[in-house]
């Protein structure tokens, strides 16, 4: 009965990967570390901590602008950014955004992450270096969901739920569930940023199997 109502999108964690590319660009435009403009040389890997660290392109990218980084899936641009950023703040925007806590959304069985991140205080080199495109941290589907609906929509993070209403036997309302905003994340202007650069991944660059006619996609 426990596999039968298991629900993986909440109660599984797993490591995000390159969707989690925007959140470092996020942290580090809100922190004015970045503006967007700057160009990054990706031969294909970083020496980080005494690790070769491979980029997704092993043969590299070539330079790269910020759009292009996230355009690409470069990693050796996201370390470059994370560097530049610092372990202090990249850990604290990674609270911001949800990460080793639970949403609280309404259903049971929410992973517990709190241990399965990184700090400023325990995270080395080579940590910060692997958390800037996504991987040596866990998180869960649905705390994804929730942070990455906050970069689109103008850094807005609301809880999660799955709940409209709740009705009495006789089809009354007892309770309308209202969206409840937790905090922001970050500015309308680092949204509308991410919000291109997402729509040119899909149109020009590693997104596009995600493309529909008819609509824009990111």
């Amino acid at each position: 009965l426990s596999n039968i109502w298991r629900n993986y999108a909440v109660s599984d964690t797993y490591e995000p990967g390159s969707p989690s590319k925007v959140f470092t660009v996020a942290s580090a435009m809100e922190e004015g570390v970045i503006t967007g403009n700057e160009s990054y040389d990706c031969k294909g890997f970083e020496e980080v901590g005494g690790w070769k660290i491979r980029c997704a392109n092993r043969n590299g990218h070539g330079v790269l602008n910020v759009t292009e980084a996230i355009m690409e899936s470069c990693n050796v641009a996201m370390m470059d950014i994370s560097r530049a950023e610092g372990s202090q703040k990249f850990y604290e925007y990674q609270k911001v955004f949800g990460f080793g806590s639970k949403t609280a959304i309404d259903l049971p069985g929410e992973a517990d992450t709190s241990g399965l991140i990184h700090t400023a205080d325990n995270a080395s080199a080579t940590d910060l270096a692997t958390n800037s495109f996504g991987q040596n941290y866990k998180v869960t589907m649905i705390q994804m969901a929730a942070a990455f609906s906050s970069i689109v929509n103008g850094g807005s993070y609301y809880r999660p739920h799955v709940v409209k209403q709740i009705l009495n036997s006789n089809g009354t309302v007892i309770k309308n569930v209202e969206p409840e905003l937790l905090r922001v994340t970050n500015s309308e202007t680092t949204s509308d940023f991410l919000r291109q650069a997402l729509y040119q991944t899909v149109e020009k660059g590693t997104g596009r199997p995600a493309k529909i006619q008819g609509y824009h996609v990111g």
